[in-house]
C-alpha cells in the first residue's frame, strides 16, 4: 500500500514540476514582451516631447515674428501721422485762395 502511495505522490509532484516550469516559462516570455512594449512606448513618448517642443519653438518664433510685424507697422503708422500733422500744419500756415 505504501509503495503505490508513494509512487503516486511522485508522478504529482513529477506533473506539477512540470507544470510549473512551464507557467514560470510562459511568465518570463510575457515579461519579456512587455519589457519591448514599454521600450516602444518610451520611444513613442521621446518623439511626443521632441514634437511637441519643435511646436513650442515654431509658435514662439511665429509670435516673434508677428511682433517684429506689428513694431515694423507701427514704425510706419508714426510716419504716416508725422506726414498728416505736418501737412496739416503747411495747410493751416499758407493762406487758401
Amino acid at each position: 500500500m505504501t509503495e503505490t502511495t508513494q509512487v503516486l505522490l511522485v508522478a504529482v509532484i513529477t506533473v506539477l514540476t512540470i507544470l510549473m516550469v512551464v507557467i514560470g516559462w510562459q511568465i518570463v516570455l510575457i515579461l519579456a514582451e512587455f519589457k519591448k512594449m514599454l521600450s516602444k512606448f518610451n520611444l513613442m513618448a521621446d518623439g511626443a516631447v521632441s514634437i511637441t517642443g519643435n511646436l513650442t519653438k515654431s509658435v514662439q518664433n511665429f509670435a516673434g515674428f508677428s511682433d517684429g510685424i506689428k513694431a515694423a507697422f507701427g514704425i510706419f503708422k508714426l510716419f504716416k501721422r508725422k506726414e498728416t500733422t505736418e501737412g496739416e500744419q503747411y495747410g493751416k500756415l499758407r493762406p487758401q485762395g
